[in-house]
C-alpha cells in the first residue's frame, strides 16, 4: 500500500510506500505530537519516538512538514481501510452495523492519545476539517447494506447522508469531551436501538 493523499487535498501526502519503517516513523510521530505538539515537533523528536535512524527518516521524508502531512493521511487511510474491513463479509445488516460502530469507537480511542487534542488542537482541527467528507463517505459505504435493510423496513429511503453525518459528528465530539464508559455503551448499542426505532415506525405504517 502506498500513502497518497486525495487530489482534493491542499497539502498532498508524499508518495511513500507504507513499509514497516514508514509505519514506525508515522506511529512514532503521532506519539511525539501527543507529547510535544506539532509546532514544537522536530525531526529529532520523530527519530527518538519511532526508534529509526536519522538516515532512515530522511530516506522517506525531507522535513517535518512532510511527516505531518503523511501522519494525517496515515490516520485517515487507516480509518477508511479499517471501517471497510469491519463490515466486509458480514451479510446480516445489523451485525454489520454493530461491527462498524464498535470499530469506529475503538479506533477513535486508540488514535487519540491522552491530551493530544489539548496539546495540538490546530493540527487536529485542520485534519478533521480537511478529511471530514472522507470519513463520512467511508462510513456511508460500510453501512450501505444496513441502510438498504432500513429502507425495506420503512418502505422509503432514509436520509443516509444526514444519519452518517450525525454519527461522525458525535464521535468527533469525544475529542473535546472524553467518552465515559456509559457513552461507550450507548455508542455500541446504537445498532440495536436504531433497529427498534425502525421496527416501531414500520409497525405504525401497516
Amino acid at each position: 500500500m502506498r500513502l497518497v493523499a486525495a487530489e482534493t487535498e491542499t497539502d498532498p501526502a508524499p508518495d511513500v510506500e507504507l513499509s514497516p519503517s514508514v509505519i514506525r516513523i508515522l506511529s512514532g510521530a503521532l506519539d511525539a505530537i501527543a507529547s510535544r505538539g506539532a509546532k514544537r515537533l522536530s525531526m529529532s523528536d520523530i527519530i527518538e519516538a519511532s526508534g529509526v535512524s536519522r538516515g532512515t527518516l530522511y530516506r522517506y521524508f525531507s522535513n517535518k512538514d512532510e511527516v505531518l502531512v503523511a501522519v494525517a493521511e496515515f490516520v485517515c487511510v487507516g480509518f477508511e481501510t479499517g471501517i471497510r474491513d469491519a463490515g466486509d463479509g458480514i451479510m446480516d445488516p445489523m451485525e454489520r452495523f454493530k461491527s462498524v460502530m464498535q470499530f469506529y469507537g475503538q479506533y477513535t480511542i486508540e488514535n487519540s492519545p491522552d491530551r493530544v487534542f489539548e496539546v495540538e488542537p490546530a493540527f487536529h482541527l485542520a485534519f478533521f476539517r480537511s478529511r471530514f467528507d472522507r470519513y463520512k463517505h467511508a462510513v456511508l459505504e460500510a453501512l450501505g447494506p444496513t441502510f438498504d435493510y432500513f429502507d425495506g423496513l420503512l418502505g422509503e429511503p432514509m436520509n443516509r447522508e444526514a444519519f452518517v453525518e450525525t454519527l461522525v459528528r458525535m464521535q468527533l465530539s469525544t475529542l473535546l469531551v472524553p467518552a465515559s464508559d456509559e457513552w461507550k455503551q450507548i455508542w455500541d448499542d446504537t445498532a440495536e436501538n436504531v433497529q427498534k426505532w425502525a421496527l416501531k415506525i414500520a409497525a405504525t405504517q401497516k
